[in-house]
């Protein structure tokens, strides 16, 4: 039998700072960012929205209205979010790419050559979600 998982956790505004914090005692984000610099929208079919900054391994949420033309952009159902920070994803939801392909609750658009130029930072960022996502 395969073990549940429950995420009980709202993803929201407030747990992107959470993310923000780890990101910022993460050793390997500290090494792989140290050069990028990107912005991403996250937006949730709940309302609420959120951008982030990552510049000099650093994530840092800001205001919708500073997001640049060039941004990568996320919307997802509050289930879409459960699941882009599943630790034990299903088949086929493995990763931000392949939920975009596979699950009709995630949108990646925007940017993207900015997507692909920050994939490895990316991954990381959704890595450390998922551990923070456990944690509550």
């Amino acid at each position: 039998m395969t073990p549940t998982h429950d995420t009980p956790t709202a993803i929201s505004e407030a747990w992107f700072s959470g993310l923000a914090e780890a990101v910022h005692t993460d050793r390997e984000a500290q090494v792989i960012g140290k050069y990028s610099d990107f912005w991403i929208g996250a937006a949730s079919s709940d309302g609420w929205r959120v951008a982030l900054n990552f510049r000099n391994s650093e994530l840092v949420p800001a205001s919708w209205d500073d997001l640049p033309e060039e941004h990568i952009l996320i919307s997802a159902t509050q289930a879409g979010w459960h699941q882009i920070f599943d630790p034990q994803p299903k088949p086929l939801h493995h990763d931000l790419l392949a939920l975009a392909k596979n699950s009709p609750d995630v949108t990646v658009g925007g940017s993207n050559v900015e997507l692909v130029r920050n994939l490895r930072v990316i991954a990381r960022l959704i890595d450390l979600g998922k551990a923070l996502h456990v944690q509550h």
